[in-house]
Parts: structure tokens; C-alpha cells; sequence
């Protein structure tokens, strides 16, 4: 199964591809995609819009995974990550593909124990556990990371724990 973790922005999209081998996650690619701020946004979006589809297509994922918006005081921001969420989830309607959204604090909660960290401390655990020799850079493409490793301990991880039970 290969998982697509997203981390949405209009100027930085971080992006992850994940393959599960049986219960174990293995990091295929992690990156970003970054929008020129000098171009108008509906421009913006529709580079953002072109390139995640390459990306899909080249991939083929089952499963895309989402930030979900936790909407605090920053309204422009709230607005833009909607924006470029609102690019991911045309492309995944486009391609009938599964969409599962989790908040950047399950994200934290699942990689790294504490659903407070900071974004240094995410991307050392993002590191440790797939045994990196460095971190990923940009912190967009390791929170894109954790997405993806959300979905597969709440949803893979702990269904197949639940399966034994039975």
C-alpha cells in the first residue's frame, strides 16, 4: 500500500510517499513543493495543483493523508492552508482516492510522544524512527512525514492489533 502524506501551504507544500512492507513503514520520498510568492495565488494554485498531480500519478497512491486545519487566531493562514487543501482534495476526488485528516497535534502525539513539539523536535523524530542520517528539510516534507505515519498507527497498526484480539 503506498500512503501520500501532505502537509498543505500555498507557498510550501510538504509532501510524503510512504509504502507499508506488512506493519512496517518505509520512506520512499519526502520533499516540498514551493509557489514563487511574486505570482498572483490563483496562479499559485494551480502550479501547486499540477505538481501534487505528477506526483500522484507517478506514485499512485491508495491513500492520501491531510493536515487538518486547526483553526487557532492566524485567519490569512487558516485561509491559505485551505486553499491548497482545497487543490489535494480535487485531485483526490479527481482519482476516487481515499482521504483520511488528522491534526498536526495526533500527528505530533503519534511520532513523537507529545502532541506540543516543537518543529525541530518533530523532524529528530521523524529521523530516529526511520534511522535517517540526517533530518528532512524543509520541516513542511517532515510534518508531511508524520501525517502519513498517523494514519498508519491509527488506522493499520491499530486495526491489526485489533484483529489479533479476535
Amino acid at each position: 500500500m503506498i500512503i501520500f502524506g501532505i502537509d498543505p501551504g500555498t507557498a510550501t507544500t510538504g509532501y510524503a510517499v510512504l509504502e507499508m512492507d506488512g506493519l512496517t513503514p518505509k520512506l520512499i520520498e519526502a520533499s516540498a513543493f514551493l509557489t514563487p510568492a511574486d505570482l498572483e495565488l490563483s496562479d499559485r494554485l494551480l502550479m501547486l495543483y499540477d505538481m501534487l498531480n505528477k506526483k500522484v500519478d507517478e506514485f499512485k497512491p491508495e491513500m492520501i493523508v491531510i493536515e487538518r486545519i486547526f483553526f487557532n487566531t492566524n485567519t490569512k493562514t487558516a485561509i491559505a492552508v485551505g486553499q491548497a487543501r482545497g487543490v489535494l482534495l480535487l485531485i483526490a476526488a479527481q482519482k476516487g482516492l481515499k482521504v483520511h485528516e488528522y491534526t498536526a497535534l495526533q500527528a505530533k502525539l503519534v511520532v513523537s510522544g507529545y502532541g506540543r513539539s516543537k518543529k525541530k523536535e518533530m523532524q529528530e523524530a521523524v529521523r530516529v524512527y526511520f534511522d535517517l542520517e540526517k533530518i528532512i528539510k524543509p520541516d513542511d516534507a517532515s510534518d508531511a512525514v508524520a501525517m502519513a505515519l498517523c494514519y498508519i498507527h491509527k488506522e493499520i497498526i491499530k486495526d491489526d492489533r485489533n484483529s489479533k484480539k479476535n
